[in-house]
């Protein structure tokens, strides 16, 4: 089954406040998931909220209360309506169950449970959990026993939390799908994602695949397949407070676009002994896969010129979804590096573990530490970038480049002036932002009612093409294609009529062929808009970018995730939280 769909989930047991701790904590993960929300508050019985469309406001008769769970939804079984929204309750309405994910046999459990005189009131396969806890518990089983007994019964992906009414418990677990636990002072969190209780906690247990969590006064884990205890390291999370939070900024997307000199500053601060390692390694492999979805895939891209160029290694990036038809090249003597800004998109984890069969060796760049695939992983760089809010990837993407270049930059003994030269591109990125944002802003009201926009380059411009269409298309909702600039008489240049826009990454290495492409769509009456290093008289919009080298590849993305940004302004979107996507995908 295919769903692209990403929910967010809260839990909360303290002292009080709990309707409004997870009011917040559900609209600092609303970016998992925005057509429905709802909450469950467990006080003198289960009171539920449940809304479609994006979180509103929080009615004073939900603020209160010690313990509750809330969803922010995609939806996946079940149109968008209040019936569908989660929490879903069991028949005898006293169990509540939030979930992420996708349970495969539903229509069996649903069967099973209709024979034993359950009724369903919504579309949703969710709506089984709390019927199936409900039946065991009626068995004479304890709550969390009653959960761990439907959690065997679940073919699928899941992250659930559950209460029941009078229990002074949260039950939590997860499979495929990311669940993490909290602890503040005297109160406890359960969540698809730490931002959502950042404010009230940086201390966090990260629940791996089959485990149940138990939130009463303490927090344990147990073990979904034999219910013995597990004991669990509690790490402690270094992101500010500051940076999930929008500051002076209308949007999370312009305020991430803004932190890349940062981001890619830190990406570029590795321990100079772990690079040499984990280059090494590469470097002795017979075959090296580089693996991604999505932007990260593009990184991948990057990776594969950028390594080719600087240090003579042949890698291949692979999207990760495909990656099956590589299996069988795979031996003790591959390695794949695996990229993902949440270390937990499903289609990356099932290629790991497939390729962990084959004792691959399998290096990981990621975000989130404690995600799922640091923890996969023989060696982990970690980005440094800081939580991404907006949807749409952008300081992660100039990291993951960043940290790609440094490799390939240690693997040929040059990691010294591989820093620098990244370290330049952070001061160049703060330039094209500054320089480029007015401009942007003003081409924005040009395209806005286009139907089309083209972008093209070469070399180690390509990938730049491919990520920058995906920023136009996924926040504009403008179809935007991007192509190695040969390709055009291949084809594309059929599409090329007046007024059509055509973004041209310039390069000193493809400037003459570059600009010969550029002449091809510019007879053909494009509005011609380039992105480089020197100015050139074909082009109705410039974009000039400082050189810095082989990572020059870095800032030449900028402008284009700014006029993506204006294009949704002026159509009047929400760049935070375009339609059909949501930030992680962990179902596949």
């Amino acid at each position: 089954m295919l769903v692209l769909w990403m929910c967010g989930i809260i839990g909360f047991k303290g002292k009080g406040n709990a309707g409004k701790i997870i009011f917040e904590g559900l609209k600092r993960l609303e970016y998992r998931g925005y057509d429905s929300w709802g909450i469950a508050l467990n006080s003198a019985g289960l009171e539920i909220l449940r809304k479609p469309g994006k979180i509103g406001s929080l009615p004073a008769a939900f603020e209160g209360g010690s313990l509750g769970i809330g969803h922010t939804r995609w939806a996946t079984h079940g149109g968008v309506n209040e019936k569908n929204a989660h929490p879903q309750l069991s028949n005898n309405r006293k169990i509540a169950v939030v979930h992420n994910g996708i349970i495969e046999n539903f229509l069996e459990l649903k069967k099973f449970l209709s024979s034993h005189g359950f009724s369903f009131a919504s579309e949703t396969d969710t709506e089984v959990i709390p019927n199936l806890i409900q039946f065991h518990l009626a068995e004479g089983l304890s709550f969390r026993e009653a959960v761990r007994k439907t959690l065997l019964q679940l073919d699928g992906y899941y992250a659930i939390a559950a209460v029941l009414e009078g229990s002074g418990t949260i039950i939590g677990a997860r499979n495929g799908s990311p669940l993490v636990a909290g602890l503040g002072r005297n109160e406890f969190f359960i969540a698809s994602d730490i931002p959502a209780f950042m404010p009230h906690t940086r201390k966090v247990v990260f629940l791996d695949d089959r485990e149940i969590v138990e939130l009463d006064d303490s927090i344990k884990v147990f073990s979904v397949d034999s219910g013995l205890e597990i004991k669990k390291k509690v790490q402690r999370m270094h992101w500010s407070i500051e940076q999930v939070k929008k500051g002076n900024f209308a949007h999370f997307m312009l305020k991430e676009i803004s932190e890349q000199p940062d981001a890619i500053e830190k990406a570029a601060m590795q321990d100079p002994a772990r690079l040499k390692k984990i280059a090494g390694i590469i470097g002795k492999a017979d075959n090296v896969f580089f693996v991604g979805c999505g932007t990260s895939y593009h990184a991948c891209v990057s990776a594969e010129y950028a390594f080719s160029e600087i240090a003579g290694k042949s890698v291949k990036a692979v999207l990760a979804s495909e990656f099956a038809r590589h299996i069988k090249s795979l031996s003790e003597k591959s390695v794949v590096v695996a990229v993902s800004q949440s270390g937990e998109t499903i289609d990356l984890l099932e290629t790991v573990r497939a390729a962990k069969e084959k004792k691959a060796k399998i290096v990981s760049v990621v975000n989130v530490a404690g995600s799922s695939l640091p923890r996969m992983s023989d060696e982990t760089i970690m980005m440094n970038s800081g939580p991404e809010i907006c949807v749409l990837s952008t300081k992660s993407y100039t990291a993951q480049l960043a940290v790609m270049l440094l490799l390939a930059f240690s693997l040929c003994g040059r990691a010294a002036e591989g820093r620098c030269i990244i370290r330049k591109a952070a001061e160049k990125a703060a330039e094209t932002i500054r320089k480029s944002l007015p401009a942007a802003k003003k081409l924005a009201k040009k395209l806005s009612k286009k139907q089309d926009i083209f972008l093209i380059g070469r070399g180690n411009a390509f990938p730049s093409a491919l990520e920058g269409a995906l920023k136009i298309k996924e926040v504009s909702y403008i179809h935007a294609e991007g192509f190695a600039g040969a390709e055009l008489k291949h084809g594309t240049i059929a599409l090329i009529e007046k007024g059509v826009p055509v973004i041209a990454f310039m390069t000193s290495e493809s400037e003459k062929q570059i600009t010969s492409n550029a002449m091809e769509v510019k007879a053909r009456g494009a509005f011609l808009i380039g992105i480089g290093e020197k100015k050139s008289e074909i082009f109705d919009e410039f974009f000039e970018i400082g050189g810095c080298d082989e990572a020059a590849l870095i800032p030449r993305i900028i402008p284009v995730q700014l006029l993506a940004y204006y294009l949704a302004l002026e159509r009047r979107l929400d760049p935070d939280k375009p339609r059909n996507l949501a930030k992680s995908v962990t179902v596949k």
